[in-house]
C-alpha cells in the first residue's frame, strides 16, 4: 500500500455485560474500524491497508459501569504455540475516573503457580490482587503476564497488540467462563515486566508499539517515517492538515495517517498517538 492517506475512523463498538468498547483502530477480525468519510467511506480499513491480523495494533476506547473480569493475557511465545495468535502487551490512559477509582495492576509478591491455584480454590484470590488509585490522565503500562482488571467508573484509551486472547481468573460471580490453568502458566510471577503506574507520562517505547502524549497549542508539524501514525483525540478539536486536505478532529476521535505523510496538527488538543 503506497498510497499517501489521512483517514478519520469510524469505531467498531461492542457492548458487554459490564459496559462498552469502541475499536478504534481495527484490523482484527472480531471488530473492524471503517472509514468515516473520504472517497473510501463506509470502507474497513483492513480492506484498504490490505491487511488483517498481522496489522500490529488493535486501539479502544473503553468504558466500565461495571468491574470487568480478573485477567491476564498470553506472550507472543505461548499465544502462538497454544492459540495460534499474537499476545497481548496493552497500556492504558485514564479519560474518566470515579473519585478514589482504582485499578488491579498485579498480584502480591511471592506468590508462584502452586500457591496461586490454592488461592482460588479457596476462594480468596481477591485478597492478593494488587490495586493502585488513578485519576484522570493516568497512565499504566501492562505487560503480557500481568493481572489486571478495569474497575468500575472508568473510561480510557487502550493502545495493545493486534490480539483478542483473555484468560479470565476470576469474573465477580457472572458466570461467564474462567481460564485458571492458562491464567496459571502465563502470570508473570515475579513483576519481571515492570508493569504499572507510569508518573508523568510522556511516551512509552515498547517492543510491540509506541504511545505519546501530544499536546497542541495552535499547531504541531510531524513526518510519519514509521508505518503509521494514529491519533485520538483526548480532549479539544482541531484539525490537520496534509496533501491540500483538511480533516476535522474533535474528542474521542480517531485518525489514521500512512507512511511517509507531512502533516500539521492545528488548534487546541491534547492527544495520544500511537506508532510501531
Amino acid at each position: 500500500m503506497s498510497k499517501a492517506l489521512i483517514l478519520k475512523l469510524k469505531p467498531y463498538l461492542s457492548e458487554t455485560i459490564w459496559g462498552w468498547e469502541k475499536w478504534v483502530l481495527s484490523c482484527h477480525e472480531a471488530g473492524k474500524s471503517t472509514i468515516e468519510e473520504s472517497v473510501y467511506e463506509g470502507q474497513q480499513l483492513s480492506e484498504i491497508l490490505g491487511c488483517g491480523s498481522d496489522f500490529p495494533i488493535l486501539n479502544k476506547i473503553i468504558r466500565a459501569e461495571e468491574t470487568l473480569s480478573v485477567q491476564v493475557h498470553p506472550n507472543d511465545d505461548y499465544a502462538k504455540r497454544v492459540e495460534n495468535a499474537n499476545g497481548k502487551t496493552e497500556c492504558w490512559y485514564i479519560l474518566e475516573a470515579r473519585e478514589g477509582a482504582t485499578l488491579v495492576s498485579g498480584i502480591k509478591k511471592g506468590l508462584n503457580k502452586e500457591k496461586l491455584r490454592q488461592i482460588i480454590k479457596e476462594g480468596k484470590l481477591e485478597e492478593y490482587l494488587e490495586r493502585i488509585n488513578i485519576k484522570r490522565g493516568d497512565f499504566i503500562y501492562i505487560p503480557a503476564g500481568t493481572v489486571h482488571a478495569i474497575e468500575a467508573g472508568i473510561k480510557l484509551i487502550e493502545i495493545q497488540q493486534n490480539s483478542n486472547i483473555t484468560y479470565r481468573l476470576h469474573d465477580w460471580g457472572r458466570g461467564r467462563e474462567e481460564h485458571i490453568e492458562k491464567s496459571l502458566e502465563v502470570i508473570d510471577y515475579k513483576g519481571e515486566s515492570n508493569g504499572g503506574k507510569i508518573d508523568d507520562f510522556h511516551k512509552l517505547d515498547t517492543p510491540y508499539f509506541k504511545v505519546e502524549k501530544i499536546i497542541v497549542n495552535n499547531n504541531y508539524k510531524d513526518r510519519v517515517n514509521e508505518s503509521f501514525h494514529s491519533y485520538t483525540v483526548i480532549c479539544g478539536e482541531g484539525t490537520i492538515k496534509a496533501n491540500n486536505k483538511q480533516v476535522k478532529l474533535k474528542e474521542e476521535e480517531t485518525i489514521y495517517i500512512s507512511k511517509g505523510v507531512e502533516y500539521i496538527l492545528e488548534g487546541n488538543m491534547e492527544l495520544i498517538k500511537s506508532s510501531v
